[in-house]
């Protein structure tokens, strides 16, 4: 799968019913999720807004660290990990933060920090 992660990515749960303003553009990821394209975490919360819906974010960074002959199967083990966490947590976003990656002994360690976020139509949690 070439589907490139940078600082700033936005995931949203594939399927979610939203209002025709928030239907973003994005590229399928797997279990579930979609890479939203073009956009970061201000212009979809300001988009929200607009409509009477929030972007919440709640709790602190998580992270994950994976390790693999290549830095792209690494990013996507890390991502998909976060991404199954902020599912059990009954969110439906998540923001990458920050990636990190270094080579050690020939192999490929990449951090990922990440935040859960949530859209719903409202200000409340």
């Amino acid at each position: 799968m070439d589907i490139a992660l940078e600082n700033g990515c936005m995931f949203v749960m594939d399927g979610l019913l939203l209002p025709p303003a928030l239907r973003f553009e994005g590229k399928p990821y797997p279990d579930g999720w979609r890479l939203v394209r073009g956009l970061r975490s201000q212009e979809i919360d300001r988009c929200a807004r607009d409509c009477g819906w929030s972007l919440i974010s709640m709790g602190s960074s998580m992270r994950r660290t994976a390790i693999g002959f290549g830095r792209a199967g690494s990013l996507q083990r890390a991502a998909s990990y976060l991404l199954a966490e902020t599912r059990k947590n009954a969110f439906n976003a998540m923001e990458i933060t920050k990636i990190t990656s270094r080579r050690f002994f020939g192999l490929h360690l990449v951090c990922v920090a990440a935040h859960c976020r949530s859209l719903q139509k409202g200000s409340r949690f």
